[in-house]
Formats: structure tokens, C-alpha cells, sequence
């Protein structure tokens, strides 16, 4: 499998249908959140190999950041920050290193943004949808994240680029992130497409009407109820009771999601539509802003570039738990099922909805320009992850188990046009 650690990065043009849309709002909100605010050095140029880190942080003073990962040491879920966490120290010659608090043992989920603020953490996974009345312009751009086609390679790819295209127009997020004491590194990260996952099989309004169902946001509230659903609000820990009980017969969730919770062989029955998603609440990366602007430019930039390394870290992981949870749905005798029309124009309904409200959301400066780079970002995306020739695009859930079997194909591609777009665009210079 690829290490994600391989360099010499292609620099050109790309996802240039964005540029009016990203202008449009550019214009708006500013050209960028706040000043770069760091202890000086020389800049890195984007691409440099370990050697021209390593001399450029050769007097750095060294420093240990602490940072919580969401999973358990080793896990699928935790390898992003402990690969992370490993180049970003090799790459520095030693002078970062990491001091790792697993499975959000310092702050729990909907606190890491009070830990980063007050010094307890240095690194960690913010959730947006968590903390709506601290983070608005964020759950905003959640609010689209129901874009993008939802099979299992296809979503990680597209959904991604998508998101980190939409965010890079977006100067209100970064700002609130820094009002609230932290730097925003990663924007959205996500481990699989959600889907409800159901006791008895259900692909239509009418097979689920009056079903309970565990929802994670406020969209997929709308989501359940335009599918006749009832939705609760349920802790992911107690899903797998809860459904072993009866107390929902559904719940939605991402196939890491559902591997993990162990609740697939009481819920086995999954329904999705290949071009009409729900909404999926991402997770972000984020630093101490007090930190941050403590670091001298180049380790900001090491920080920056080896995210890539997370990513790849955490589409491997994704890619992991999917192969298992698909495995566990065919041997509970469950199906990944195929929406009917109706249920489809349903979802779709909703989505147009939240689309215009957002459009007129006062919680960024031009929401309609949001929705804008949005919609031609899966355009974009779409086309991009085509042409660019990755193993496994299209591949069906059914289908998942045996291609990822092969090894996961090299995503330096992929990454690429990353960096080259919403990504380069927010390096720290």
C-alpha cells in the first residue's frame, strides 16, 4: 500500500471553473482570514524535499506539542495522527515532536476547541456540528456536505476536494476558528458516506415510514423526516443498544462508524443513493493559535505539507473499516440497497432547500457565492478524479471487499491536485 510519503509534486493549474465563484467571495470577506502571524525563518518552497526541513529548522528550539487522537492506539482511525505525528517529527529533524493522548482521553469530542484555547491541547480534532453556536460559518459549509457521488472510493476522492475547495473560499471560518484561540489546519476530513443502517430492509419512504432512527445533525433531522423516519438524538456509544433493544430501528451512519459500533449484525440493512448523499458532519484539524504563531515559518509549513500524510492515513484507515463493514453486512445476510426514484427526489428536495438557505445565510459573507463554489466543485471533482486514473473509481460496494484486497492504489495524484488548488491556496507564507 502506498505511504502517502513519496514527494517531488507536480505545480500547475487546477479546478479552474472555481476561480470566479472563489473571487466572488474572496471579494466579500477579504483576502484572507487574518495576517500570518509567525517567529520568522526562511520559507520553504512547496515540495521541498526532508534534507531542506530538516537544515532550515536546524536552530529551532525544540518543542513537544500535545495532541489527542480519536481513536485507540494503533486503530484504524488513530493511525492519521500517529503517521502524522511520525513524519512531522522525522521531517524536523526531531526538533517537533508529539506527546499522543489516545481515544480523546484529555477532552472529549465537543471540548477539544476549549483544550486548544486553554492550553491543555496543542493539536486535535474539532467537530463543528458538536458545537453549532461557537463554530456557525463551519456548520455551514456541513450544511453542503451531502455533495458528491456516495460509493466507496468515489466519496472519499470527490467529497474531500469538494469540501477543501469549499472552505478555501471561505474566510469566515478561519476567523472564527482564531476567535475562538485556534488555527485551522485541516478544514474537513471524513471517513465514509453516511447511510442509515436499518434492523429490517427498507429502500423506500414507504418500507421506512415510522421507523426511529439515531441522527448526528440538524440536515439529517430533515434528511429522516422527508423519508418518513422519526429521528432521536442517540450517543453513538449507545447505538449498538439501542438497536439491539428496539429502541431505534435505524441509525445513520458512516461505514467506520457502523465497523466500529459493532452494530451491523443488528442492523444490517443499508440503503444509499449513488448521486444524492446525507449530509455527512466532518471532522477538522486544528492548532493552538498561542502555538501556532509561536512556530518559526518553515515548521508552520512542515506542519502544512504533511497533512497529506493524515489524509492518506485516514483514507486507508476509511478504506479498512469499509472492506470489514461491508464483509459484516453480507454475512448478517443485510444488502447495500439502491434507493428507489422516490426516496431519491426526496433527499433531493431537502438538499435544494438547505442549499437556498444557506445561500441566505448571514453566518458567512456571500452564501449564494458559497453554494456557488460548492456545486461546481463536484463538477470539478467529478471530472478530476476521472482523469485522474486512480484504481477503483466507481468501484460498488459489493464490489469493495475485492478491490481493496489489491492494496490501495497511489493517491500522490490525487494529492497533487490537492495542493496545486484549496490547499496550496491556504499554505502558511
Amino acid at each position: 500500500m502506498s505511504t502517502g510519503l513519496t514527494r517531488g509534486r507536480r505545480r500547475g493549474v487546477v479546478l479552474a471553473a472555481l476561480t470566479t465563484a472563489v473571487l466572488a467571495l474572496a471579494a466579500c470577506s477579504g483576502s484572507s482570514a487574518t495576517e500570518e502571524t509567525n517567529a520568522g525563518g526562511e520559507s520553504i518552497e512547496y515540495g521541498a524535499d526532508r534534507a531542506a526541513y530538516v537544515e532550515a529548522l536546524a536552530d529551532m528550539e525544540p518543542v513537544t506539542l500535545a495532541m489527542q487522537s480519536t481513536g485507540p492506539k494503533g486503530s484504524a482511525t488513530g493511525r492519521r495522527f500517529e503517521d502524522y505525528a511520525s513524519v512531522v517529527e522525522e521531517w524536523s529533524g526531531g526538533k517537533i515532536s508529539f506527546d499522543l493522548t489516545y481515544s480523546n482521553g484529555m477532552a472529549p469530542p465537543d471540548e477539544v476547541h476549549l483544550a486548544l484555547a486553554d492550553g491543555r491541547l496543542d493539536v486535535g480534532s474539532v467537530m463543528p456540528a458538536l458545537i453549532p453556536d461557537e463554530l456557525p460559518a463551519a456548520n455551514v459549509l456541513g450544511d453542503l456536505s451531502h455533495l458528491g457521488r456516495q460509493t466507496p472510493v468515489d466519496w472519499m476522492l470527490q467529497w474531500h476536494g469538494i469540501m477543501l475547495d469549499i472552505a478555501a473560499a471561505a474566510d469566515d471560518v478561519d476567523r472564527e476558528y482564531e476567535e475562538h484561540g485556534m488555527k485551522l489546519l485541516l478544514p474537513a476530513f471524513g471517513s465514509g458516506a453516511y447511510m442509515p443502517y436499518c434492523t429490517d430492509p427498507g429502500a423506500s419512504a414507504d418500507a421506512l415510514d415510522g421507523r426511529g432512527i439515531a441522527s448526528q445533525s440538524k440536515v439529517q433531522n430533515r434528511e429522516a423526516d422527508a423519508l418518513g423516519l422519526a429521528p432521536t438524538s442517540i450517543s453513538y456509544a449507545e447505538m449498538f443498544e439501542g438497536l439491539q433493544r428496539g429502541v431505534i430501528d435505524c441509525a445513520f451512519s458512516t461505514v467506520t462508524g457502523a465497523a466500529l459500533g459493532g452494530f451491523i449484525p443488528a442492523a444490517p440493512h443499508v440503503a444509499y443513493a449513488e448521486d444524492e448523499g446525507f449530509n455527512s458532519p466532518a471532522g477538522t484539524i486544528a492548532i493552538s493559535l498561542a502555538r501556532w504563531n509561536e512556530l518559526p515559518l518553515a515548521a508552520q509549513q512542515l506542519m502544512f505539507d504533511r497533512l497529506d500524510v493524515l489524509l492518506q492515513a485516514n483514507f486507508e484507515g476509511a478504506w479498512e473499516n469499509t472492506a470489514a463493514a461491508v464483509q459484516a453486512v453480507l454475512d448478517a445476510g443485510g444488502e447495500l440497497a439502491a434507493f428507489d426514484d422516490d426516496a431519491v427526489a426526496r433527499l433531493a428536495a431537502v438538499h435544494s432547500t438547505v442549499e437556498e438557505e444557506v445561500a441566505g445565510s448571514d453566518a458567512v459573507s456571500d452564501g449564494r457565492a458559497l453554494v456557488d463554489v460548492a456545486t461546481q466543485a463536484e463538477e470539478e471533482w467529478a471530472n478530476r478524479i476521472d482523469e485522474l486514473g486512480i484504481d477503483g473509481v466507481g468501484t460498488s460496494y459489493e464490489d469493495f471487499p475485492a478491490w481493496y484486497a489489491r492494496g490501495v492504489p497511489d493517491l500522490q495524484p490525487y494529492f497533487d491536485a490537492l495542493w496545486d488548488g484549496a490547499m496550496g491556496e491556504r499554505r502558511p507564507s
